[in-house]
């Protein structure tokens, strides 16, 4: 009986926790009015923090394109298109960092290849380096978006 009782207890409060109601946190955008975006990412900076959200813009066959951004510690936005069937594929960005969504004058383009991901991941990719999406946004964005 007391085995019992412990397992009921167990699964109670396994229940209970954050963990098994997590949901996706969501927000209005800040920078495209009537658009709401999901919480995928916690980047920790030194002392700081910034949180990327993003949501999915398009879907064409295995190929999705995110829109992601940020509005805190570091500030960028801008579209993140990736292969969810090739984790190899190429990844290509479109940013803005601070300047407007969807500006053309502000428009700047990157394509990762997959033997740029470890440059990347090291802080080592000049393309990608600053207030730009980490390789752990990206990770965090396919699981989230392909699944």
């Amino acid at each position: 009986m007391n085995r019992i009782f412990c397992l009921t207890l167990a699964v109670s409060i396994a229940m209970l926790s954050p963990a098994a109601h997590a949901k996706t946190e969501s927000r209005p955008s800040e920078y495209r009015p009537g658009v709401t975006v999901e919480h995928i990412y916690k980047q920790d900076i030194e002392y700081f923090f910034t949180n990327w959200y993003g949501r999915v813009e398009a879907s064409d066959g295995p190929w999705r394109d995110i829109y992601f951004e940020t509005a805190e510690k570091y500030v960028n936005k801008g579209i993140m298109r990736v292969n969810c069937a090739d984790p190899e594929a190429d990844i290509d960005f479109t940013l803005y960092d601070v300047g407007e969504y969807g500006d053309a004058a502000e428009r700047r383009q990157v394509t990762v290849s997959y033997a740029d991901r470890k440059p990347w991941a090291d802080g080592n990719y000049q393309p990608l380096s600053g207030e730009t999406p980490p390789i752990e946004f990206y990770d965090a964005a396919r699981t989230h978006f392909c699944k």
